[in-house]
């Protein structure tokens, strides 16, 4: 067997030894816990104990997902048998945190490693972006940790880490997607409430891609992990959950904001804003979680998987609930509207059309009915705004009603020796 000892780590500070067999891809043996404070969110146990499973589990997330596209393919290319033999070889470094594992017999320092500060080569990048690569490729790359089903890889473009994404099919839907999502909130909410992405011109392709959401000494710490991290009561729905969650880590505007994301998931029918969709940003060494992270991933929306988009419109939207949800019953559930001016989505449809008409000419009905269901739901989301404020003036006018019944009382006042 080969085995490792390593030390998982959060940028400087070690959280917890661990003996791995490399021949399996797995932790065998926890060895020594050191400071739980840095460790990933739910990490440990609710008796703060770190489970051998807990960890394997955060490991093998940690890696490629066996759902990705083209997955086979780059296992066979590479001679590999696991995707996470690549994250062994990077030491498990991310661009989403500043989490990694430390060779105990050959101790690395952070500065020297991490991908936020060091350059990585774009040999692996091209290959899980579906690109041709060199035949003897550098494997040193973040884009060992990436996760999701599309195609995509992390780029430094001008110093910068850009994340570049495919699509999937004739049309390559899913690109122009998160360009329509950046025009809506463009139009709807404030710069830094969502994750602005970017057509990128690579080999003749055209991708979507966006700027790393991440400040310094930041991570994002996903919607289910934080779930995770807590227990429900059998009587509290997921999204009371969510939001008596998140008010826990000492964040404010949260229903506010969660109606910005879901909100505007409706109007663009997206599918897949499931519980790692989405989340918080937490600082490393302050350990303080310091705003709901920016809203990103779009591109499962606007109805691109449907193959008779005639005939299918209805979806369950994620991620509350057993199951999910109707996306109507989820935009219910919504109440905090102060940010939201309908004037501003004006031509909306017909930009979106535009926008999705680039390269796909050609699919002109499929670009009506798009148009149609965007100006429908445009319009669904008006009636519950103005339905919310109906509702909260109502309520507002029997709570007066209610005080101007009340009988008068006489202030109750103590006559003490020093009153008189």
């Amino acid at each position: 067997m080969a085995m490792a000892e390593y030390t998982l780590m959060n940028k400087n500070h070690p959280v917890v030894s661990f003996r791995y067999d490399r021949d399996i891809h797995a932790v065998v043996k926890v060895l020594d816990v050191h400071d739980l404070k840095y460790a990933p969110i739910a990490l440990a146990d609710q008796k703060g104990v770190v489970s051998r499973r807990a960890l394997n589990d955060w490991w093998r997330r940690r890696a490629i997902p066996a759902s990705r596209n083209q997955i086979q393919q780059l296992l066979d290319s590479l001679d590999i048998d696991s995707t996470l033999e690549l994250a062994e070889e990077n030491f498990g470094l991310s661009l989403s945190d500043r989490y990694w594992i430390n060779d105990n017999r050959n101790p690395l320092r952070w500065k020297d490693i991490n991908f936020f500060d060091n350059d990585f080569s774009d040999d692996l990048g091209m290959l899980t972006l579906g690109q041709e690569s060199s035949g003897n490729p550098n494997l040193i790359s973040p884009n060992s940790t990436l996760g999701g089903d599309l195609n995509k890889k992390w780029k430094i473009v001008d110093r910068k880490r850009i994340l570049v994404k495919g699509g999937t099919g004739s049309t390559q839907q899913e690109v122009l997607n998160e360009i329509v999502a950046t025009a809506l909130y463009s139009r709807l909410l404030d710069k830094g409430d969502f994750v602005p992405y970017f057509l990128f011109e690579e080999n003749g392709r055209i991708y979507s891609a966006c700027e790393n959401m991440l400040g310094p000494d930041e991570e994002l710490v996903t919607a289910y992990d934080v779930i995770s991290a807590g227990k429900k009561s059998n009587s509290m729905s997921d999204f009371d959950f969510l939001v008596e969650s998140y008010k826990g880590l000492g964040l404010e505007n949260v229903e506010e904001s969660l109606s910005k994301m879901f909100t505007c998931d409706y109007i663009l029918a997206n599918q897949d804003r499931h519980w790692r969709n989405f989340g918080v940003i937490r600082n490393v060494e302050t350990l303080e979680f310091t705003r709901l992270a920016p809203i990103f991933d779009n591109g499962t929306s606007l109805w691109c998987r449907a193959y008779n988009i005639a005939a299918e419109d209805s979806y369950i939207a994620k991620p509350f609930g057993p199951k999910g949800m109707s996306p109507d019953r989820q935009l219910s559930l919504f109440k905090e509207y102060g940010w939201f001016d309908g004037t501003r989505l004006e031509g909306f449809a017909q930009e979106a059309r535009n926008i999705l008409s680039k390269g796909n000419e050609g699919i002109q009905a499929r670009l009506d009915i798009i148009e149609e269901r965007i100006a429908r739901n445009i319009g669904k989301v008006q009636v519950h705004v103005r339905d919310v404020s109906a509702s909260r003036s109502v309520n507002l006018e029997q709570k007066r009603d209610r005080i101007l019944q009340l009988p008068k009382q006489q202030d109750d006042i103590s006559i003490t020796e020093e009153t008189r």
